[in-house]
């Protein structure tokens, strides 16, 4: 960290441990010409409670009190961003919004300068200006910089410190070593060892580097007749991206090593995991394999180890249905849920909703496959299915610890569920996830899982149903009018012709796909009295839908139509994820 940068987030003394209660020190604050930690407290983004328990650790770690906040997820990277953006008086500009980065200007510093420094810089404008992207940095000592190698003035945008400092690391590395490039030499080398005395780490290694380049969640190595197809999973949307030799089979028996699984056996499937660390970042990898006609196909997925978690609207929720949910979420006993099929974001809004909390004051504990998220002040556990640790005897055990919330990852099984409501039942809040289609496919499934309609009905508090779909790409979206397909979609009743959609014309920062992250819609059930008189009374799906439409339950169809009126995807992603119904 830049040494100046601490005066900001620590509050240059003013938060550090003083006499008197936390909200004494506060009051004391609010009456100074705040700094980044009171504004935080200012603005309601950090409670009294937080800042008393992070001090205390900051006796201990001698951490910035800014940084420990993040890391505790008492305040998110944003909020710390944003409130630094609102004093400096600049403009916020999140990880996809950032600027096209002019090769010209960036090479005449280094990564090594600009990561001591913590600033990107972007591009020369019209005015002559150089743009510059700010993250744990002091203005003044970029200027000066920036006047001392080019002699010209400024044009600041605060980013969020951490996704700055990957930026820069990424600019620097991918335009000294181009992935495709090296891959291509990384599989000569290996095609012309014969022997095979050449290991393939290196060629692994780079493609990592190309997943994580690509921002792909998964490597997939797929074996046809005469090759071996390799395929990124970009925003949900598979992408070939290039083919090996078959003689090339050696890097899935290096692959399977290295996840310690069995490389001899090519006639099951396996599963397994390793860590690596790409662009400084460590991951988890998991790995899978299957056996077909032409061998074996591996899939990777890639989980970066996060401490930072943004919050529900910065997700893409809406502010009305973030206040439901946070209401869901305070209560103090009940089973809350989330379905989705798998890679709907499931575990992102559960842990976000959970964040929301004052979790210093609650006991929470969690049971999950693997640990995706590091919650702050909760004790979280991983499922080990050789030591027979799984959800359902994690639970058994937690009870004996007086939780206030149990984090369940998903349930899976008829021991889980019942483990769950069992749970809910005794005065505990138990959060999971389930695999349905719909809301109202919940209480079927949970009845096939061996739970009563009676015990459903008595602990239900919400479900959530959620899909992702990719987002528009914020920096080639370009307006045009709704073809009849769109209009009739939309809304079958107008007859305007001059409706207006947007799609992505495709650009460097989407890789020409019009696309760029993804976003949720959803639809938020509420489970109110009426709809559990409905659910005990084994009420049929259509009984159900209607009477929580009545009690304003929006389907999803509903907001999908609302993001693509506000320009933020388009009709066909929304079938291709959603469907028409």
């Amino acid at each position: 960290m830049h040494p100046t940068a601490e005066f900001l987030l620590d509050g240059s003394g003013l938060l550090q441990p003083s006499r008197g209660p936390a909200a004494e020190r506060l009051t004391a604050l609010s009456n100074k010409n705040p700094t980044l930690g009171a504004a935080l407290v200012n603005a309601g983004l950090v409670s009294s409670v937080a800042i008393d328990y992070v001090l205390q650790k900051q006796k201990i770690e001698k951490l910035p009190l800014g940084n420990l906040l993040v890391e505790l997820g008492f305040s998110s990277a944003k909020d710390v961003a944003r409130q630094l953006a609102v004093q400096r008086g600049l403009r916020f500009v999140d990880a996809d919004e950032m600027p096209e980065i002019d090769t010209a200007v960036a090479g005449i510093f280094n990564r090594s300068l600009c990561l001591t420094y913590g600033f990107l810089p972007v591009r020369e404008n019209s005015d002559g200006l150089i743009e510059i992207v700010l993250g744990d940095s002091q203005p003044d000592a970029v200027t000066e910089l920036v006047q001392r190698k080019l002699g010209k003035e400024c044009r600041f945008y605060q980013g969020e410190f951490d996704s700055v400092a990957q930026a820069i690391q990424q600019h620097f590395y991918f335009a000294e070593n181009p992935p495709a490039r090296l891959i291509e030499s990384e599989v000569r080398k290996l095609e012309a060892d014969v022997d095979r005395a050449y290991s393939p780490a290196r060629l692994l290694e780079h493609m990592l580097h190309l997943a994580v380049h690509e921002r792909a969640t998964d490597i997939h190595l797929a074996p046809t007749a005469r090759s071996r197809s390799v395929l990124l999973r970009v925003d949900g949307v598979l992408r070939p991206v290039f083919a090996l030799s078959p003689a090339l089979d050696r890097l899935v028996v290096y692959v399977k090593l290295q996840a310690e699984m069995d490389a001899s056996e090519q006639r099951l499937p396996q599963d397994g995991s390793f860590t690596a660390q790409v662009m400084e970042k460590n991951f988890t990898i998991r790995v899978s394999t299957l056996i077909s006609e032409f061998g074996e196909r591996m899939v990777m997925r890639l989980l970066p180890e996060r401490s930072n978690l943004d919050k529900l609207a910065d997700l893409g929720f809406l502010e009305e249905d973030v206040a439901v949910m946070a209401k869901a979420f305070s209560r103090p006993h009940g089973l809350i849920l989330i379905t989705g099929p798998t890679g709907s974001g499931k575990s992102t809004t559960l842990h976000a909703a959970l964040r929301m909390q004052p979790l210093v004051e609650r006991n929470v504990l969690t049971v999950e496959d693997p640990v995706e998220y590091r919650v702050p002040v909760a004790c979280q556990t991983e499922v080990n299915r050789r030591a027979g640790y799984e959800f359902a005897n994690a639970m058994r055990h937690f009870l004996r610890h007086d939780p206030d919330i149990i984090l369940v990852g998903e349930i899976r099984d008829s021991e889980t569920a019942r483990a769950a409501l069992d749970a809910s039942s005794t005065g505990h809040l138990v959060l999971s996830t389930l695999h349905v289609g719909s809301i109202f496919g919940v209480m079927p499934r949970l009845k096939l899982l061996g739970v009563d309609a009676e015990t459903i009905a008595e602990n239900l508090v919400a479900v959530i149903n959620q899909r992702l779909v990719r987002r528009i790409c914020p920096h080639c979206a370009t307006p045009r009018v709704a073809s009849d397909d769109e209009r009739r979609w939309l809304d079958p009743a107008s007859a305007d012709e001059t409706l207006r959609v947007f799609y992505g014309r495709g650009c460097h920062h989407c890789r020409d796909t019009g696309y760029l992250g993804r976003l949720p819609v959803y639809e938020l059930l509420a489970v109110n009295r009426d709809l559990a008189d409905a659910i005990a009374s084994d009420a049929s799906r259509a009984e159900m839908r209607q009477r929580a439409q009545t009690a304003g339950m929006r389907p999803i169809l509903t907001l999908a139509r609302h993001r693509v009126l506000a320009g933020e995807t388009t009709m066909e992603e929304i079938l291709r994820t959603v469907g028409e119904d």
